[in-house]
């Protein structure tokens, strides 16, 4: 009687232990996917504050001083501007495709150029400005286009 008591004392503790191994492994894995979900969250903030400088040009209409401010902020970045003006279609920093989002070269145009009022490719400061954002195929901002309007 008292071995098979032991025997039972003995099962019940195996039982016991398994239950709180596989509830340990199932928390750990519920844990896991958690703080996967949660750094992939991180991931996404961090990418949309690393391009808010340019994405709240998206859709919103800014001065020409704004703009003009854009190319200066934006010189020597891996990054276009395209400005079309009444008189004018030009690139600063770098060309890219409008359709696909692709850089093609690095643009000859200047800050200083689009300042200077005899240029051709001016920037009237007090112009009205339909500013885009323009994306590649890996769904990185290559671009900002400003017409004018």
């Amino acid at each position: 009687m008292e071995n098979s008591l032991k025997a039972l004392i003995l099962a019940a503790g195996t039982v016991i232990t398994c239950v709180v191994i596989t509830l340990g492994f199932y928390l750990s894995k519920e844990a896991q996917s958690t703080a996967s979900t949660g750094t992939s969250k991180i991931g996404k903030i961090n990418s949309e504050f690393a391009e808010n400088d340019k994405t709240m040009y998206d859709n919103v209409t800014v001065s020409g001083s704004e703009v003009v401010n854009a190319i200066k902020k934006l010189d020597g970045e891996f990054v276009g501007i395209n400005v079309i003006t009444n008189n004018s279609n030009d690139f600063y920093g770098y060309q890219f495709d409008i359709s696909s989002g692709e850089i093609m070269m690095k643009s000859t145009k200047s800050y200083s150029q689009a300042i200077s009022s005899s240029a051709s490719n001016y920037i009237n400061p007090y112009a009205s400005f339909k500013g885009k954002v323009i994306r590649n195929g890996n769904n990185v901002i290559t671009g900002l286009k400003f017409e004018q309007v």
